[in-house]
């Protein structure tokens, strides 16, 4: 019969190699921005980073938990609801605690793996699992522009670009008018292009 020491050194042998960078583990504090009815986490990519998790994992997570829409818009993360930046902090101080920090040895080098319906956290630092309940993830939006391209609009100039183009708004969506240089004029501009939450127009007669 096996001695103590050599159950615990065969033990041992079986854990899984420490992967740890022995850098200090530090979440990024949120940069949250108010945008109308909206709130915008504008380094949500680099707190995902940190965390190792994916990004849509965690928006899904702060929208269940906010009982608010969310979606990504990368490096963004947008919640369609206001709420405060302290609001957002403890969510992801939450969510760290839940699905990345080990609850035997205290460390952030854990990966989440399927295993038929249960979802194991698993520490590739002590070897120790533990199961998570994993949240509904909130597939991304793509923004619906305004504005449809080859058709001609009315449209303020409300300012110049840095390119001396005109730059007019349409329910928030900015063009950029090629041809209009002058604030406060009111044009006719034809879409010739849409990316994004921008789009590109000519000056019409």
């Amino acid at each position: 019969m096996e001695g103590y020491e050599a159950l615990l050194s065969r033990a041992r042998a079986q854990l899984p190699p420490v992967t740890t960078s022995g850098e200090r583990f530090q979440v990024p504090e949120p940069d949250v921005m108010a945008d109308g009815k909206t709130t915008v986490i504008r380094n949500f990519q680099e707190i995902a980073g940190v965390l190792r998790r994916e990004p849509a994992h965690l928006i899904g997570y702060l929208a269940k938990d906010l009982g608010c829409p969310g979606v990504l818009d990368l490096p963004r993360g947008v919640l369609k609801s206001r709420v405060s930046r302290e609001q957002v902090a403890q969510r992801i101080r939450d969510y760290t605690e839940k699905y990345v920090i080990c609850s035997e040895c205290k460390r952030p080098d854990t990966h989440l793996k399927k295993d038929g319906r249960l979802t194991q956290l698993i520490c590739e630092a002590c070897g120790a699992q533990r199961p998570v309940t994993v949240r509904r993830v909130v597939t991304p939006e793509k923004p619906k522009a305004p504005v449809v391209v080859g058709e001609v609009y009315r449209l303020t100039i409300e300012d110049l670009g840095r390119r001396g183009d005109g730059v007019a708004k349409k329910e928030g969506f900015v063009i950029f008018v090629t041809g209009a240089t002058q604030r406060g004029a009111t044009i006719n501009a034809k879409i010739t292009k849409v990316l994004g939450n921008n789009a590109y127009a000519v000056v019409q007669p």
